[in-house]
């Protein structure tokens, strides 16, 4: 009864301080409870649904950890409601949401195995199934005769091994799995109509050129230049969207950069996994990529060879540049032009344009690219345009 009685005393001072308080600190009150009700309600939620579901009595360690969290989170929000979107208080914020969101995912765990019938062998199955996993992912061979932790060993030694002599390889798979992941990114957008994703670059280009002007203070004196500027790039963007007709999809694409350069992928040539023979049949397609830089007769032409990441990094990048130099020949010899004329570059497998994972990626990422300089390129004289198609 007095421990009942000593517990009443706080909520009785705080009803009298209330009671008696001005009408601002009611109004810090009545913004504490706003910022209560939007951040730390639905965390209150969610610890409240793994309450329900037994996580004090099941996962108590993970559950108190949550509770301390969240009660970290709340008193920053009470102490200043208005900062609860950023610094210190965010961060309390976001660690009490992941532990309590933490917190209910354990306990549903928990609470599946429980009505499981044989619990620790299905926990022995799952964990034997992620280890397997982990394996065949890093194609390492694990004796069938281990199971559970002893898997997990040998499976953490075999790897800290290859880990050990293999450094290199490693760092070249993290930097590989990041061009993976930005070419991932960069392939939602790239389901846009060409058209569109054309005008939206000359819109940037625009909007680049006016914040130039205005900061140099000659927006106005320069308005004829600009739009001078803005009706070539129009143009150039013409030019750009015509000469993508003339690939089929499966041949490749023609793409302006953001600093006016015009790009081929050439992914319908290509080559043998290991080889840098180029076949007479693709000199349809070379006819084509000659079209296109007769019509930038003025601009730098760089050819990019590329390759899967099937064997070494050094062997690929030797191979990609031997590619690379068969087509620029190939398209020396169409343009009546010196084959040094042409820049020629081995980029090897660092930046792939489909997953290395399947055939049919690594396929794609042995493929030819090229790229004309054309940003500040002069436009060609009307007998050029004339020749041009």
């Amino acid at each position: 009864m007095k421990r009942r009685v000593r517990s009443l005393i706080p909520i009785l001072l705080a009803v009298v301080v209330l009671a008696g308080a001005p009408r601002g600190a009611a109004a810090q009150d009545s913004a504490a409870e706003e910022a209560r009700l939007r951040w730390i309600a639905p965390i209150e939620q969610t610890l409240r649904e793994a309450k329900e579901m037994g996580a004090p009595k099941r996962c108590p360690r993970t559950y108190e950890t949550a509770v301390a969290a969240l009660q970290a989170a709340s008193a920053a929000v009470l102490a200043d409601p208005a900062g609860a979107g950023r610094g210190t208080t965010a961060t309390l914020l976001e660690s009490a949401r992941v532990q309590a969101q933490r917190t209910l995912a354990r306990i549903r765990f928990i609470e599946e195995l429980r009505e499981e019938r044989n619990d620790w062998e299905a926990v022995a199955l799952r964990y034997d199934r992620l280890v397997e996993t982990l394996a065949t992912v890093h194609d390492v061979a694990l004796p069938p005769e281990l199971a559970v932790d002893r898997a997990g060993r040998a499976l953490i030694d075999s790897l800290s091994a290859r880990r050990a002599a293999g450094r290199a390889f490693t760092d070249s798979l993290i930097f590989a799995n990041r061009d993976l992941t930005r070419w991932v990114e960069a392939d939602r957008a790239v389901r846009d109509t060409q058209v569109a994703r054309l005008e939206e670059q000359i819109t940037l280009l625009r909007h680049r050129l006016w914040e130039s002007e205005l900061r140099a203070g000659m927006a106005e004196a320069d308005a004829g230049e600009a739009q001078m500027r803005a009706q070539r790039l129009a143009e150039r963007q013409q030019r750009v969207r015509a000469l993508a007709d003339l690939f089929a999809p499966e041949e490749g694409e023609v793409l302006l950069t953001p600093d006016g350069d015009v790009r081929v992928r050439l992914t319908g040539l290509k080559f043998a996994s290991g080889s840098h023979w180029l076949n007479p049949k693709y000199d349809p397609l070379l006819d084509k990529v000659a079209q296109v830089a007769r019509t930038f007769p003025q601009a730098r032409l760089t050819v990019e060879g590329h390759t899967d990441d099937a064997g070494s990094r050094a062997t690929n990048q030797t191979l990609s540049l031997e590619r690379a130099r068969r087509v620029a020949a190939a398209l020396a010899g169409r343009l009546e032009v010196p084959e040094d004329s042409l820049q020629v570059v081995g980029v090897g497998p660092d930046r792939p344009v489909a997953p290395n994972s399947t055939a049919e990626g690594r396929a794609r990422n042995r493929r030819i690219e090229f790229l004309w300089e054309t940003g500040e390129e002069p436009e060609p004289s009307p007998d050029q345009a004339a020749d041009s198609p």
